[in-house]
C-alpha cells in the first residue's frame, strides 16, 4: 500500500462531504453559535479524557508553554485565519459570510488535527500499511464537517487541506524515522492534543476565547525532545 494513502483518503473524504453538504443542504440550520454548544461539550469531554493519557505532566507543561510562546510570537492563529480568508476570497462569493467562514475553518481544522488519531494514524499507515485508524478518523471528521457545514460554517470543508498538510508532515516523519515512534512520545502528543482540545471546547462553549491555534507547535515538542 502506498504510504500516506490513508491521509489522502481522509482529506478527500472531508472535502467531498463538505462539498456535497453545501450542494444539497440549501437551507442552513439557524443560530450557528448555539448549534456549536453540544459540539463544544463533546470536544471538551474528549479533550479532558485525552489529556489524562500523557505519561509525564512535566513534558506536557513544557510542551504547551514552549509551543504557546513560539506560536504567539509567530502569530500562528492569525496566519491560519489569514489562510482561511485567502481561501474565502479565492473560492467564495458571499463577503457577508467571511467571518463565519474563517471561524468555521479554524474550528474544524483545530479539531481534526489535534486528536491522537492524526498522529498515530500516519505512523501505522507507514509502518504496517494499516489505515484502519485513519478510516475511523475519516468518519468522525466527516460527521464534524457535515454538522458545521449544515449549520452555515462553510469554511469547514477546507479543513481537508489542513489534514493533508498536518498528517502529511507526520507521514514524512514516519518515513524519516524508519516507521517507528516511541509509545511515550505518542502518548505525550495525545495528552498535549487533549489539552488543546479542551481549549477548543471552551471556545465553542463561548466561555472564553483562547488562541488555541498559537499552541499547535506544542504537538511537535515531544518529537524534538526525544529525537
Amino acid at each position: 500500500m502506498i504510504p500516506g494513502i490513508g491521509t489522502i483518503i481522509n482529506s478527500l473524504a472531508v472535502i467531498g462531504v463538505g462539498v456535497v453538504t453545501r450542494i444539497f443542504v440549501k437551507k442552513e440550520i439557524k443560530n450557528f453559535e448555539n448549534n456549536l454548544l453540544p459540539l463544544g461539550l463533546l470536544v471538551l469531554t474528549l479533550g479532558i479524557r485525552e489529556s489524562l493519557k500523557s505519561p509525564e505532566f512535566l513534558l506536557t507543561l513544557i510542551a504547551v508553554l514552549t509551543g504557546a510562546i513560539i506560536g504567539t510570537y509567530l502569530k500562528i492563529e492569525e496566519r491560519i485565519k489569514n489562510f482561511g480568508e485567502y481561501l474565502h476570497n479565492k473560492f467564495e462569493k458571499e463577503s457577508s459570510e467571511k467571518n463565519k467562514f474563517i471561524e468555521s475553518y479554524l474550528t474544524a481544522s483545530l479539531i481534526v488535527i489535534t486528536g491522537p488519531l492524526a498522529i498515530v494514524g500516519p505512523f501505522l499507515d507507514v509502518v504496517e500499511g494499516n489505515i484502519e485508524l485513519l478510516l475511523i478518523k475519516t468518519a468522525l471528521d466527516c460527521f464534524l464537517v457535515l454538522f458545521l457545514t449544515s449549520s452555515g460554517g462553510k469554511g469547514a470543508v477546507y479543513s481537508g487541506v489542513s489534514i493533508l498538510i498536518y498528517q502529511g508532515f507526520f507521514t514524512l516523519c514516519a518515513l524519516g524515522l524508519g516507521g517507528s515512534i516511541d509509545q511515550v512520545v505518542a502518548d505525550s502528543i495525545a495528552g498535549i492534543g487533549g489539552v488543546l482540545l479542551v481549549g477548543v471546547g471552551i471556545n465553542l462553549l463561548g466561555l472564553k476565547q483562547i488562541p488555541v491555534g498559537n499552541y499547535i507547535l506544542s504537538l511537535f515538542v515531544p518529537l524534538f525532545i526525544t529525537f
